[in-house]
Formats: structure tokens, sequence, C-alpha cells
């Protein structure tokens, strides 16, 4: 029984450990080759930057506009995963920067991350300002608190127009 437990465990530990970055880069060109979307989304889980930055090394330079696409593309579908997905970006942009720079087609290739970095920029300002918009009520409403002063139906009629505005604006 005790045997069994050990192996059990041993398994476990390894299964749930890092790839070596061979297999990782291994997985990646595969996954791009044959298009495996789930393989593609396992690899991209990954998040250390030494094991991205290892993997990413060792990926041949005929997957890297694929993968900057790929990953494009999974940014554009669900916007949350940005943040996540910008670490596999920024090492790809740094670890191969000299083929990216004298390939003569790559802007034209990168058109679809242009385009989301540009709308990800034209919404930035407007969700600067809604957010100032809705810290300065929250301290409005945070002072009044503190002052004892009940909140009065007309603040909160004010929060709901400002919101309103705001809403508005994002539309636009």
């Amino acid at each position: 029984h005790y045997f069994i437990q050990s192996n059990l465990s041993a398994m476990l530990s390894v299964s749930s450990a890092v790839p070596a970055p061979d297999s990782l880069a291994q997985m990646l060109v595969q996954a791009l080759t044959a298009q495996d979307h789930a393989l593609l989304e396992e690899v991209l889980h990954y998040k250390k930057s030494v094991t991205v930055e290892k993997t990413l090394s060792r990926l041949p330079l005929t997957h890297v506009i694929p993968l900057i696409l790929a990953i494009t593309e999974r940014v554009e579908s669900k916007p949350s995963r940005g943040a996540e997905l910008t670490i596999w970006l920024r090492q790809l942009f740094i670890t191969h920067r000299s083929y990216l720079l004298s390939s003569p087609d790559v802007a034209g290739q990168l058109q679809p991350l242009y385009k989301l970095i540009d709308a990800q920029l034209t919404n930035y300002p407007k969700l600067t300002k809604l957010q100032g918009k809705l810290e300065l009520l929250l301290q409005e409403r945070k002072s009044e608190e503190e002052m004892g002063a009940p909140l009065s139906p007309v603040s909160l009629e004010e929060e709901e127009e400002v919101l309103e505005s705001s809403d508005d604006e994002m539309s636009d």
C-alpha cells in the first residue's frame, strides 16, 4: 500500500512540474503547426518569465509570426487575458527582435496586432475619465459617511447622472 502511494505521489509531482523548455518549445511548434488550440492553451498557461524566455529562445523563426497572431487572436476574443499573454508577446519580441526587424514583410503580417493595440489605446482615455469620475463619487460618499451626514437622495441622483453620462461617452 505504501509503495503505491509513494509512486502515485511521485507521478503527481512530476505531472505538475514545468516541462523542460525543449519540451515546451516542441509542444508550441506542434500546436502551431497542427493548429491545435488546446495544446497551445496548455503551453500559454505557463507564466514564469524564465520558462517563457527559454521556451521562446528555442522557437524556430518560422513560428514567430504565427505565435504572435495566435496570441493576438486570443486577446481579441477575450481581452481579460491580455495581461497574462503580454508576458509571451513581450518575451517573443525581445527574443526574436533581430528576426522581426530584418523581415521586410513583418509589418503587414502584424496588422491584426496593430489594430488590437489601436483599439485598446482608443478606449483608454474614456476608461481613465470614467475611473476618475467613479473615484471622485466614491471619495465624496466616503467623506459624507465619515462626517455622519446621511446620504441625500440628490447625491444618489447625481451619481446616477454621472454614471449615465459616462455610459454615453463610452458608447461614442
